[in-house]
């Protein structure tokens, strides 16, 4: 996963026509550029904050010395509960479109009750220009 966060820092943005055309589009101030850059990195401000390099965009390889957490330091639940805040909007979309149980998604129980619908009970509100006028 951070071979994708070493993409993210090292991707030219700048130099990328389609990019710079939407942000020309969508009008955006300085402050929202990296919401507009993360819309489809949504691990990366997690990876960034826990990082020990100490400023982005410093370098494009990724460093063979970073460690990575073991089996033992997380536990089970931990460990799916992240997976399921980490699935990016094409994951989810994958899983759906295969007929696969989305992780962290309320299976809803809705049934069709195939009756007929009922007839309503009030009377209908009449519209501005069916009401009586009150002439003076």
């Amino acid at each position: 996963m951070e071979s994708v966060f070493f993409r993210f820092e090292s991707y030219d943005f700048e130099a990328d026509l389609r990019f710079q055309d939407g942000l020309r589009g969508l009008n955006r101030e300085g402050s929202n550029l990296l919401d507009l850059k993360l819309f489809f990195y949504n691990s990366y401000q997690q990876w960034s904050s826990a990082s020990p390099r100490a400023t982005p965009m410093d370098c494009g390889v990724e460093q063979p010395d970073q460690r990575t957490p073991s089996e033992s330091e997380n536990s089970p639940n931990q460990t799916a509960e992240t997976e399921a805040g980490q699935l990016s909007f094409a994951e989810v979309m994958r899983l759906v479109q295969e007929g696969k149980e989305v992780p962290g998604a309320t299976r809803l129980d809705i049934k069709a009750t195939n009756q007929s619908p009922t007839p309503s009970q009030m009377q209908r509100r009449l519209k501005p220009w069916e009401i009586p006028s009150v002439s003076k």
